[in-house]
C-alpha cells in the first residue's frame, strides 16, 4: 500500500519545514508528498525546493498561481499515486505513528471510507493548548452534521477511490470538508481514532477568513437543512452564525480572538503538555 500526503501552502515559511519532518519521521515509510505552492511570495518555495531535493519521495508543484486552497485539494486528489491520501496542513504536524495506524485501520475494515484522528492544538508559538476529539463519531442523530464539527480535515486519511467521487465543491471556498461532510454522510463510513496523531495549529484566527467561512457555512446550512432542520432550528443555526461573525470581529479588534477559537478544546494535563513538547522538540533537534 503508498499513501500520497498533500501540503498545500501559501505564505508558510514559519511552519512548512516542520510540517514536511513531520512527514518523513512517520513511521509507515511508503508515501509520496507532494508539496503544492499556491503563490507564496516569502521563502515556504525555497523550503520546499530544499526538501525535495533531499529525498526522492517529496515533489514540489509551483505554478505561481494563487488558485485557492479547494483548487489545490482536487488537485492533489489527481495526481495521487497512492491508495490513500492524507490531508495535512502546512501549519500541522503528523505525529510519527499517524498514517501507520490510520492505514491499520483500513486493513481490519475494507468498509472504511474516511479515517480522522482526534488532535492535540498548538499555537502560533508551537506551544499546547488543548486537546479534541476524543469521542467516537455518532451520526445516529442526523442533525449533528450540520450543528457540530465532524473532523479535524488535516487528520483524515482517505481511499483514493473515495476522494475521486466525491471531491471538494469549488463554489465553498470556505468550509469546503464541512460542506463535503454534509454532502456525503448518508453514504460514507467515517472513523475516527481517539488517540491524537496530528498537532493542529490554531490561535488569533484570521478576522477576514472566519467570516468568510461564516458566510460559507449560511450558504451550507441552506442546500443542506431540508429534512433535517425545522424552519426555527434553521433560523437559529444562521443567527448563531452572525453572531459568531460579530465576536470575532469584536475579539479581533483586541486581538483575542484565540480566546473564542480555545473553547473547542478540553484541558491537557502535564503529562500531555510534556508529551507535545518533546515531540516537536525531537522535530526540530532532526
Amino acid at each position: 500500500m503508498k499513501i500520497t500526503i498533500g501540503i498545500p501552502f501559501y505564505n508558510n515559511e514559519k511552519t512548512l519545514e516542520l510540517a514536511i519532518k513531520s512527514v518523513i519521521a512517520q513511521t509507515f515509510k511508503n508515501w509520496e508528498l507532494f508539496l503544492i505552492d499556491d503563490g507564496s511570495t516569502d521563502n515556504s518555495v525555497e523550503i520546499a525546493i530544499k526538501n525535495a531535493n533531499s529525498d526522492s519521495r517529496i515533489n514540489l508543484i509551483c505554478d505561481g498561481a494563487n488558485k485557492g486552497l479547494v483548487f489545490r485539494l482536487n488537485q492533489i486528489i489527481d495526481i495521487a499515486n497512492g491508495d490513500y491520501i492524507a490531508r495535512m496542513d502546512a501549519d500541522d504536524v503528523m505525529l510519527p505513528e499517524r498514517l501507520e495506524k490510520q492505514l491499520a485501520v483500513f486493513n481490519e475494515n475494507p468498509k472504511i471510507d474516511v479515517v480522522a484522528t482526534a488532535a492535540y492544538t498548538i499555537d502560533e508559538n508551537d506551544n499546547p493548548i488543548g486537546i479534541r476529539d476524543m469521542d467516537d463519531i455518532n451520526l445516529k442523530n442526523k442533525k449533528d452534521i450540520l450543528k457540530k464539527s465532524l473532523l479535524v480535515h488535516p487528520s483524515i486519511l482517505v481511499k483514493k477511490e473515495w476522494y475521486k467521487l466525491n471531491k471538494y465543491n469549488k463554489k465553498y471556498i470556505r468550509a469546503e470538508d464541512y460542506e463535503l461532510w454534509c454532502r456525503t454522510f448518508t453514504f460514507t463510513n467515517f472513523y475516527r481514532i481517539k488517540e491524537p496523531l496530528l498537532l493542529y495549529r490554531e490561535g488569533n484566527t484570521n478576522i477576514k477568513n472566519y467570516v468568510a467561512s461564516m458566510k460559507t457555512l449560511r450558504m451550507i446550512y441552506r442546500n443542506y437543512s431540508k429534512g433535517l432542520l425545522s424552519n426555527n432550528e434553521l433560523a437559529i443555526e444562521i443567527f448563531k452564525s452572525y453572531l459568531k461573525g460579530f465576536l470575532y470581529r469584536l475579539m479581533g479588534f483586541f486581538n483575542l480572538q484565540y480566546l473564542l477559537t480555545s473553547k473547542r478544546n478540553n484541558s491537557l494535563t502535564k503529562a500531555q503538555i510534556a508529551y507535545v513538547e518533546k515531540a516537536i522538540f525531537k522535530l526540530k533537534d532532526t
